[in-house]
């Protein structure tokens, strides 16, 4: 819950300041980090599929997260999630920059916007979900830890009417990951796991999770008289792939059998033609721009012959109802598609098409595939398609456009014919980016302002307790700018991905100095029949294993069905010691769906500095996903320390009556078990110069000595009791080992048990159809001090969520065991408004009052902290 978080000690409470009272635990020494020197970026990429009947935004971090509520539980326009930071870097846990991501609108599922303002030294997060209509969301834990997944009710194509189930994921986040485009011919077989009639679609089965690598669509046919519908995993390009698939399958879906998509489209195309062919009139062609005229053509390949199949498709001009409208929908998107330029989204919907039962728009469909991909720039398939078509329709006015083609894909433009048309292309323009032959490009860039008092600030935080951070008295003038971009590029074979992502800030202070950080910087090409993929940049790793950020190579390689191995070399990129020469390593074998819905990965990492091991560990990361339920675990060895650096186990489960329980627990270093750890507290700038003084052992036990044993625990518990109300409870325990004087750092004691418990009630649309309310009560015990916080929170959009109100009134008081008394109001309030469809308009304003009453101190302290910038979407 929002206002639930670890109070640390920092040296300003040290030496009497206000919050000499709150007891703000430091149990991290190393290098400190300004306001502005820490802005990273907490959100990797946004990523849309569909499975079954629901369009998934699957949304992947830069840390370790623990989905906790989502508000409201409702269909609406507005929403806040809210999630853990279960181990972040201390740039993440600090992060103060915005971020947004927009993403288009795919199908029946609406455009949308991602928003994260972070709220600085709290690990509760939130995240802000604006849609332009209504629509039932549930969002959930994803299937890793560094995942969270929205899922859009209902908003997938509907298998009812043939369309696909699972959508190609655009942008994918790492070389790990694929997105198949289907291939009308290179990759022509599917396997049929199971076919129900259309009016019996509650018997369809889900589909493993061990089969989420593959594609997974629905296709219509008539056996008997009756339409059914048959849920389909793709795409293979030999019969003896698609064998291998089918027989892994049938413990589930003993019925499963291989399918021959070009065998399936010809009996489609067929019995159009044969409809056509008994017809008066041919199904029109609306088409809208003049033609090439013909040239020489060469000589094709001769279609293969096929025989009828066992499935019968009565042949008829006219499709059923549903078929048609489903049929009519398709071509609408497949034609703005083409208009567009978006080349193999059009590819994608006229296969979805032709896969139907005969309807009034299959003729025109397998014209339109063909120019698709002769846009695109694929002759060959674009040859095959419209050899085709003229085999199946030799007769009318498109067999005549087919055939000009057909005959200019080997000659130079003609002149068009009088009476012919086909879908118009917009001119070319600087200011629209084009799409041509897969292109995709997306990114942002955003500047603010911040003023006032900066934000007291720890080396690192740990999700407990209640939020007590506070204002400090350092004076604040500083212009941040950060950049998100992306540019993809996909053909059949292949997919090329490029992604900036960084900060940088002018401070205007005399005292500070301007920083930036490169948080991304990469490009990333794979193979999509192979597999296999290789990144080069700064990155972060491609997995698990506490790798962290660094810059240098990373590649996967298949190695068998739901085996790959991961490969990682360069330099770290955010130590937390900086040392000369450093290197890493790392390797990873991960298994998916080698089990029911299991993976898991094992790991090993080296790092060195000037060729002197610095951290070897080995790691082993189980994890189980389900539409309900969620689990992953880790744990990290140390060989150099011989030492757990890390063991975590995190559950999230979706129980009846929309009900999330959450559940974590987790031990480990903080900050993670190095050798350069030692260099803090000894004035060396090297291992090497440090050997030079002290015994291995002895520098080993140093590096031990700058890191505590952090413990944590947390279950949550929500769920809605009225149709606008919503209910929470979680309760933490957390507990933080001793550390000594390190450097400039005063020695820090144990923390002892600390236990909070939070109960939060949420009211959604109470006076609008755009609000959600939050009141919150939080209570922690320490063996120092007790704390209760009250607070009240408000999310409200307005002019379709063009404009956002965020109020927020916070009061705490505290008593510790030395007698001191704590009081401290926040009201704050955030804006946002959104001037047009790429440019925002941001701002925030906190004003604190605190009084800190004790025997020997009396202090009345009054801060404010604000900013105000824009952002823009570039594309």
């Amino acid at each position: 819950m929002k206002s639930c978080d670890l109070p640390l000690r920092s040296r300003a409470c040290a030496q009497g300041s206000s919050c000499s009272g709150a007891r703000r635990w430091l149990f991290g020494a190393a290098l400190a980090f300004t306001l502005l020197e820490s802005q990273a970026q907490t959100i990797d990429d946004v990523r849309v599929s569909s499975q079954g009947h629901d369009a998934v935004a699957r949304v992947t971090f830069n840390a370790s997260v623990r989905f906790l509520q989502q508000q409201p539980t409702g269909a609406a326009t507005l929403y806040r999630i809210t999630f853990d930071l279960v181990a972040a870097d201390e740039t993440l846990v600090n992060q103060t920059a915005e971020e947004s991501k927009r993403v288009a609108a795919t199908g029946p599922m609406p455009e949308f916007t991602l928003s994260y303002a972070p709220s600085r030294g709290r690990r509760v997060k939130e995240m802000t979900l604006q849609l332009r209509a209504p629509a039932a969301v549930v969002a959930r834990q994803g299937p890793s830890s560094r995942a969270i997944d929205i899922v859009f009710t209902g908003r997938a194509e509907s298998p009812s009417t043939g369309s696909s189930v699972r959508q190609p994921l655009p942008a994918p986040t790492s070389t790990a990951e694929s997105t198949a485009i289907p291939a009308a011919f290179d990759k022509r077989y599917t396997v049929t796991l199971q076919s129900v009639p259309v009016t019996e679609l509650g018997q369809l089965q889900p589909v493993p999770g061990r089969f989420e690598r593959y594609e997974v669509f629905a296709s219509n046919s008539v056996v008997g008289g009756v339409t059914m519908t048959e849920v389909n995993l793709g795409y293979f390009a030999t019969v003896e792939e698609a064998e291998a698939v089918r027989k892994s399958a049938l413990d589930r879906f003993p019925q499963a059998t291989v399918l021959d998509l070009v065998q399936r489209r010809q009996e489609m195309l067929r019995s159009t033609a044969a409809a056509v062919a008994a017809s008066s009139t041919a199904p029109p062609l609306p088409l809208a721009a003049p033609l090439p005229a013909p040239a020489a053509s060469s000589a094709l390949p001769a279609f293969e012959s096929v025989a009828p199949s066992s499935v019968a498709i009565a042949p008829s001009p006219v499709g059923s109802v549903e078929v048609e409208k489903r049929a009519a929908e398709l071509m609408a998107r497949a034609r703005e598609a083409l208009t567009a330029r978006r080349y193999e989204v059009a590819v994608t919907l006229l296969n979805q098409l032709l896969l139907l039962p005969p309807n009034t728009f299959s003729r025109e469909g397998q014209e339109l595939i063909g120019l698709a991909f002769e846009r695109a720039g694929d002759v060959r398939r674009a040859r095959v398609e419209y050899e085709l078509y003229l085999k199946l329709f030799p007769q009318g006015e498109g067999s005549q456009r087919v055939s000009q083609r057909l005959a200019s894909l080997e000659g130079g433009p003609a002149a068009p014919v009088a009476g012919t048309t086909v879908v118009a292309e917009p001119p070319a323009s600087a200011a629209t980016p084009t799409t041509t032959r897969g292109n995709r490009f997306t990114g942002n860039v955003a500047q603010y302002y911040y003023g006032g008092k900066a934000r007291s600030q720890s080396l690192v935080n740990l999700a407990a307790g209640i939020d007590q951070s506070t204002l400090t008295k350092t004076t604040e003038s500083a212009i941040v700018t950060s950049v998100d971009l992306g540019a993809r590029y996909a053909n059949a074979d292949s997919e090329t991905r490029a992604v900036v992502r960084g900060t940088g800030s002018l401070n205007l202070v005399a005292s500070s100095h301007s920083t930036s950080l490169l948080n991304a910087a990469y490009i990333d090409y794979k193979r999509n029949e192979s597999g296999i993929a290789v990144r080069v940049g700064r990155q972060s790793s491609i997995s698990g294993g506490l790798l962290g950020l660094f810059d240098g190579v990373s590649a996967t390689y298949p190695v068998a069905t739901g085996w790959k191995v991961d490969v990682m070399g360069g330099v770290p990129a955010n130590p937390l010691v900086s040392a000369p020469s450093e290197r890493l390593l790392a390797a990873m074998i991960e298994a998916d769906g080698v089990f029911d819905r299991w993976g898991g990965d094992l790991y090993v990492i080296d790092q060195t500095t000037e060729g002197i091991a610095n951290r070897r560990a080995v790691g082993l990361e189980t994890r189980y996903s389900d539409d309900l339920f969620s689990i992953y675990s880790l744990l990290d060895y140390d060989a150099l320390f011989r030492k757990v650096n890390a063991v975590s186990l995190q559950g999230s489960l979706q129980a009846p009556a929309q009900t999330t329980i959450t559940l974590l627990v987790d031990s480990r270093k903080a900050p993670s078990l190095q050798m350069t750890n030692a260099l803090i507290s000894s004035g060396a700038t090297s291992l090497k110069q440090l050997l030079q003084m002290q015994t291995l052992d002895q520098v080993r036990a140093a590096a031990e000595a700058t890191t505590a044993q952090a413990k944590q625990g947390l279950v949550s518990v929500s769920r809605p009791i009225s149709a606008k109300w919503q209910a929470a409870m979680d309760l933490r325990y957390s507990a933080i080992g001793a550390l000594p004087a390190v450097g400039n750092f005063e020695a820090t004691p144990a923390t002892g048990a600390q236990y909070g418990a939070t109960l939060q009630l949420t009211g959604s649309n109470l006076y609008s159809t755009r609000d959600i309310n939050n009141f919150n009560l939080s209570v922690l015990t320490s063996p120092f001090f007790k704390g209760v916080q009250l607070s009240y929170s408000n999310l409200t959009g307005l002019r379709d969520n063009d404009v956002t109100l965020e109020p927020s009134l916070r009061y705490y008081t505290q008593r510790d065991n030395q007698g001191v008394k704590l009081n401290r109001i926040s009201p704050g309030m955030r804006m946002s408004y959104r001037f047009s469809r790429r440019m925002s308009l941001l701002g925030e304003g906190i004003v604190e009052h605190s009084t800190t009453d004790g025997p020997s101190n009396n202090d009345t302290t009054n801060s404010v902290f604000f900013y105000i910038g824009y952002r823009y979407e570039l594309f």
